[in-house]
């Protein structure tokens, strides 16, 4: 098996938005289609703020394209630096525990080191146990005594 990552062009912008509805009701969240294409259409025509990444698995002879990562960029006084943030990270559930994310992972922390971040960071739920064990053997801490907050404007 053979996992890569690409930019989404013309012709596959319709599976990244299949992929990322498929991402909102995995994680039991509304999808409305218009912003969601609206700020993948910013994030690709404004690389500064972010990458956009499908992941295609080669197997058996053929490429499936199985999910995407969101690699996003801001600056951070506590970490020292530009940090890259992992805000979307989606494989489908049948390609999950398969080592897919194992090898997504460092490919997207290469490209954080090719924009000059000092860390990446990420949220996830603090009760899913399978990803924090996953994240945590590529080294990454969790913050104790953390909680974000959001306020959508």
């Amino acid at each position: 098996m053979i996992v890569s990552l690409r930019r989404p062009d013309v012709d596959t912008l319709e599976t990244l938005f299949t992929l990322s509805r498929e991402q909102h009701e995995h994680e039991a969240l509304p999808f409305d289609r218009e912003p969601v294409v609206s700020t993948f259409n910013t994030l690709l025509s404004q690389p500064e703020r972010g990458d956009v990444f499908l992941i295609d698995v080669e197997h058996e002879g053929r490429t499936d394209t199985i999910g995407f990562i969101v690699l996003a960029y801001s600056f951070s006084v506590e970490n020292g630096g530009s940090v890259g943030v992992i805000d979307q990270f989606f494989i489908q559930q049948t390609w999950r525990r398969q080592g897919v994310g194992s090898q997504v992972i460092p490919e997207v922390e290469k490209q954080a080191k090719t924009r000059q971040c000092v860390a990446v960071i990420l949220e996830m739920n603090i009760g899913n146990k399978g990803a924090r064990l996953f994240y945590e053997q590529f080294d990454y801490q969790p913050r104790r005594q953390h909680c974000i907050f959001t306020k959508r404007l």
